[in-house]
């Protein structure tokens, strides 16, 4: 199938969430509707090398330590967030292809996102550092297009992504996204640790308030957190 146009990847999304709401019991075109999503998210691969090449690049012309990886969106996750997100229009996505850098230091982090900017044009430029997520999570996101395609770029410090890491694997176990923004008790948990991990992460002490405050939540998400532990 040749690289569809963006209105066929439009109607294909709007296919697929109408049949996963129930509403649609046509198999064939959901059929079609995924073969078109799947060429989609394939013609996003070529692109997403470039990105990938590009921050390693950029990374090693500063002179600055990056682990950089790269990842597609999976098929499963997709549809995921089509039908958690009822307005996206698939075409629209723009984390289909995503790649990573993860560096030493904030300084580091701000330095590459200095050159990136000065490289390229970003279509949507999201900070999570100076504005974290309610749910703790922080880094810095930048849309770039290659080749006409949307990649993310995501640029995390080491201390960042180990929270990020730590909070996927809660995630899997307990069979709920945490990173979104919610009151789980592990959320509530997490959230509170992002904030020390911040301050210790700048060199700044942690209130005697904060650290009690991560002590009671941590005993409110013991159970959980017991769960998890059985499942490593």
């Amino acid at each position: 199938m040749d690289s569809p146009s963006r209105n066929q990847v439009k109607k294909a999304g709007s296919t697929l969430r109408k049949f996963m709401r129930g509403d649609l019991r046509e198999h064939s075109a959901v059929i079609d509707a995924l073969d078109v999503m799947e060429t989609w998210r394939g013609a996003h691969y070529g692109p997403l090398v470039s990105a990938n090449n590009g921050l390693r690049s950029r990374a090693r012309t500063i002179g600055v330590a990056a682990e950089v990886t790269q990842r597609l969106k999976r098929s499963q996750t997709i549809l995921d967030k089509l039908r958690r997100e009822p307005t996206l229009d698939l075409s629209r996505m723009q984390d289909i292809g995503g790649c990573r850098a993860v560096v030493d230091t904030k300084d580091d982090l701000r330095r590459l996102e200095s050159r990136i900017l000065h490289n390229l044009d970003p279509v949507a430029h999201t900070d999570y550092i100076e504005h974290p997520r309610l749910s703790g999570y922080r880094g810095v996101h930048l849309i770039v297009k290659y080749q006409d395609r949307a990649i993310e770029i995501q640029l995390r410090t080491k201390t960042m992504h180990e929270w990020a890491l730590a909070t996927e694997n809660y995630s899997q176990v307990i069979s709920e996204n945490l990173k979104q923004d919610g009151s789980h008790p592990i959320q509530l948990f997490l959230r509170v640790a992002s904030d020390m991990m911040a301050l210790s992460e700048d060199g700044l002490p942690i209130p005697a308030e904060m650290t009690r405050l991560h002590e009671q939540r941590r005993i409110d998400a013991l159970p959980y957190l017991k769960e998890v532990a059985r499942e490593r």
